[in-house]
Protein backbone atom coordinates (compact mmCIF):
# COMPACT_ATOMS: atom_id res chain seq x y z
CA UNK A 1 0.00 0.00 0.00
CA UNK A 2 1.14 3.20 -0.93
CA UNK A 3 1.47 5.91 1.89
CA UNK A 4 0.28 9.20 0.92
CA UNK A 5 1.96 10.91 3.74
CA UNK A 6 5.49 9.55 2.01
CA UNK A 7 4.88 10.15 -1.76
CA UNK A 8 3.63 13.85 -1.55
CA UNK A 9 6.98 14.93 0.19
CA UNK A 10 8.75 12.99 -2.03
CA UNK A 11 6.84 14.61 -4.99
CA UNK A 12 7.66 18.05 -3.99
CA UNK A 13 11.14 16.77 -3.20
CA UNK A 14 12.14 16.04 -6.89
CA UNK A 15 9.98 19.03 -8.12
CA UNK A 16 11.52 21.38 -5.81
CA UNK A 17 14.84 19.64 -7.11
CA UNK A 18 14.19 20.22 -10.91
CA UNK A 19 12.88 23.29 -10.45
CA UNK A 20 16.27 24.50 -8.85
CA UNK A 21 17.90 22.83 -11.77
CA UNK A 22 16.25 24.25 -14.47
CA UNK A 23 16.74 27.87 -13.25
CA UNK A 24 20.42 27.59 -12.61
CA UNK A 25 20.73 25.91 -15.97
CA UNK A 26 18.45 28.70 -17.37
CA UNK A 27 21.24 31.27 -15.36
CA UNK A 28 23.98 29.64 -16.89
CA UNK A 29 22.27 29.53 -20.45
CA UNK A 30 21.52 33.09 -20.33
CA UNK A 31 25.56 34.14 -19.40
CA UNK A 32 26.82 32.13 -22.21
CA UNK A 33 23.88 33.81 -24.56
CA UNK A 34 25.11 37.34 -23.38
CA UNK A 35 29.45 36.02 -23.91
CA UNK A 36 28.84 34.73 -27.43
CA UNK A 37 26.64 37.00 -28.96
CA UNK A 38 28.34 40.33 -27.21
CA UNK A 39 31.83 39.43 -26.93
CA UNK A 40 33.17 42.58 -27.59
CA UNK A 41 31.05 44.59 -25.28
CA UNK A 42 30.80 41.60 -22.49
CA UNK A 43 33.92 41.96 -20.55
CA UNK A 44 34.97 40.08 -17.59
CA UNK A 45 34.12 42.48 -15.11
CA UNK A 46 30.61 42.78 -17.14
CA UNK A 47 30.65 38.56 -17.11
CA UNK A 48 31.14 39.03 -12.98
CA UNK A 49 28.42 41.72 -12.47
CA UNK A 50 25.71 39.26 -14.54
CA UNK A 51 27.01 36.33 -12.81
CA UNK A 52 26.36 38.07 -9.48
CA UNK A 53 22.57 39.26 -10.69
CA UNK A 54 22.16 35.45 -12.13
CA UNK A 55 23.05 33.72 -8.59
CA UNK A 56 20.76 35.92 -6.91
CA UNK A 57 17.79 35.18 -8.93
CA UNK A 58 18.68 31.72 -8.59
CA UNK A 59 19.18 31.80 -4.64
CA UNK A 60 15.80 33.85 -4.38
CA UNK A 61 14.11 30.86 -6.49
CA UNK A 62 15.91 28.26 -4.77
CA UNK A 63 15.46 29.13 -1.28
CA UNK A 64 11.88 28.37 -0.98
CA UNK A 65 12.39 25.23 -2.57
CA UNK A 66 15.20 24.14 -0.16
CA UNK A 67 13.11 24.88 2.53
CA UNK A 68 10.02 23.28 0.93
CA UNK A 69 12.57 20.22 0.59
CA UNK A 70 13.99 20.24 3.98
CA UNK A 71 9.96 20.07 5.30
CA UNK A 72 8.99 17.49 3.18
CA UNK A 73 12.04 15.51 4.92
CA UNK A 74 10.91 16.32 8.07
CA UNK A 75 7.31 14.95 7.30
CA UNK A 76 8.70 11.46 5.50
CA UNK A 77 10.85 11.23 8.86
CA UNK A 78 8.02 11.67 11.10
CA UNK A 79 5.80 9.17 8.96
CA UNK A 80 8.52 6.13 10.43
CA UNK A 81 8.36 4.52 6.38
CA UNK A 82 10.24 5.15 3.65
Amino acid sequence: MVNVKVVIPLVAIVVSALVVAAVAWHSVEEIHYLKTFYPERFTVEEAFYASAVELIKVLIIAIPLLIVMAVALVVIGRSGRL
